[in-house]
């Protein structure tokens, strides 16, 4: 295995990232859409418990989706220096 980086490997990371943080994207946008309203009518327990489930699980798939698309975006950082590297050494052999 090679030990230097390549910047088709960066990009195919880069993509594998962006789609994993869209699909947790859809994850979450259809949560909000289908997580039913909070019943103000009942106990404080079981509203605290119900408010406390949601913002985890909220909270939890957000944190992933923007975890996955800076990744992504990291990468195609990465990958765009990797080109410039590779560019600028061809250029000036040494």
């Amino acid at each position: 295995m090679p030990s230097s980086s390549h910047p088709l490997n960066a990009l195919v990371g880069a993509a594998f990232a962006a789609s994993l943080g869209y699909g947790f994207l859809q994850l979450l946008l259809s949560m909000l859409a289908k997580l039913p309203p909070i019943d103000l009518e009942s106990g404080s327990l079981a509203r605290g418990i119900s408010i406390l489930v949601r913002y985890l699980l909220v909270g939890s798939v957000s944190l992933i989706t923007f975890m996955f698309v800076m990744v992504g975006l990291g990468l195609t950082a990465y990958s765009l220096q990797l080109l410039g590297e590779r560019l600028t050494s061809s250029r000036h052999p040494s």
